[in-house]
Parts: C-alpha cells; structure tokens; sequence
C-alpha cells in the first residue's frame, strides 16, 4: 500500500513505475541492469538516463532530491538530463520516450489509486 501524502512513499512508488516503464521500453534488459547499469552496457546505461528523466521532468522531482535518493553525483544527474534532451531531439527516440513516459504515469496512477480504493 502506497501512502500518497508521505513524500518518500510517493517517490518510490513513482520510481518503480518508471523502472517498469523504461523495462518495457527496453525488454532486453533486466530491471537490475537498468538500476545498476554494468559497465560498458550503454543501452543499460542509457535505460538509467531514463528513468532519471523521467522522475525529473515527468514528475517533477527536484534534482536534488534524485540526487540524494538515488545516490548519485549532481553531475551524473545534469548529464542524464542533458543526453536525453540529445536524444528527445530525434523524432524516433522521442516517440519511443513519450510512450515509455505515458506507461510510467499510468502505472504510477495505477499504484496511487490502489491506495485510495478506487482500482
């Protein structure tokens, strides 16, 4: 059960919609390699970016906040932002991004309307 009024519950919740999103969006890879990308996987790699993008500009989490949360540099933050605007400037990749980014909303509306009783 998500508690929608508890900031961390919340992010959590929307954390893993992503990561189910962005493992839909890229069905080679496991969830565990999107997390921890190993080294030289670019499209693991890239799958991260995503999510932390998606958590930015889809749901509107601070940087800092993704930063503390997931344990990462400020800077590794700015750089997945920055290569998926790169990216979202090929008409393919954005098409394929906006789907990811709609499945990742409905499946955190999904988790938080469990919680109401409403699903």
């Amino acid at each position: 059960m998500i508690d929608i009024y508890n900031a961390k519950a919340l992010y959590e919740a929307q954390l893993h919609a992503c990561y189910a999103a962005v493992r839909e969006g890229f069905p080679h890879l496991a969830i565990r390699d999107i997390v921890e990308p190993p080294h030289q996987w670019f499209d693991a790699a890239l799958a991260r970016q995503v999510v932390i993008h998606l958590m930015v500009t889809e749901f509107r989490w601070p940087k800092r906040r993704v930063v503390e949360m997931e344990d990462r540099s400020r800077e590794a933050v700015n750089r997945a932002l920055r290569t998926i605007d790169t990216r979202l400037e090929t008409p393919r990749f954005n098409t394929h991004y906006r789907s990811i980014a709609a499945r990742a909303h409905t499946l955190a509306f999904l988790q938080t309307e469990e919680e109401r009783g409403v699903a």
